[in-house]
């Protein structure tokens, strides 16, 4: 691809778009270790500890692959997303988790009715 400076505007200026929308949802990004009793969330040196009775929606994003998960915590505005291992099929934009952590999310969904 020949350099002109169209080229390096066009390709500068998505790069000033793309910029404030990471700053926007960097923070939302977390790890996440899910067991029988508890959900560990991790954010940077941050980890906070809570009960599955307290998740209010644990949601997977379509169309995102890896599978990206949503989690929604009662008495928190904030909501978290996190990826599983990389076990997934996709087909025309929708994703299927196959992971074990997608098992247990299916599983705790169904008996908590989340």
């Amino acid at each position: 691809m020949e350099q002109n400076i169209v080229t390096t505007l066009f390709f500068g200026m998505i790069g000033i778009i793309c910029f404030p929308l990471f700053i926007a949802i960097k923070d939302k990004f977390v790890v996440v270790k899910l067991g029988g009793q508890n959900v560990t969330i991790k954010n940077g040196e941050n980890e906070r500890k809570i009960n599955w009775m307290d998740v209010e929606s644990l949601s997977l994003i379509q169309i995102v692959y890896p599978p990206l998960y949503k989690l929604k915590v009662k008495g928190d505005e904030k909501v978290y997303w996190f990826n599983t291992e990389n076990e997934f099929i996709k087909a025309s934009g929708f994703v299927k988790d196959l992971s074990d952590m997608g098992d247990l999310i299916q599983k705790k969904k169904r008996e908590l009715g989340i």
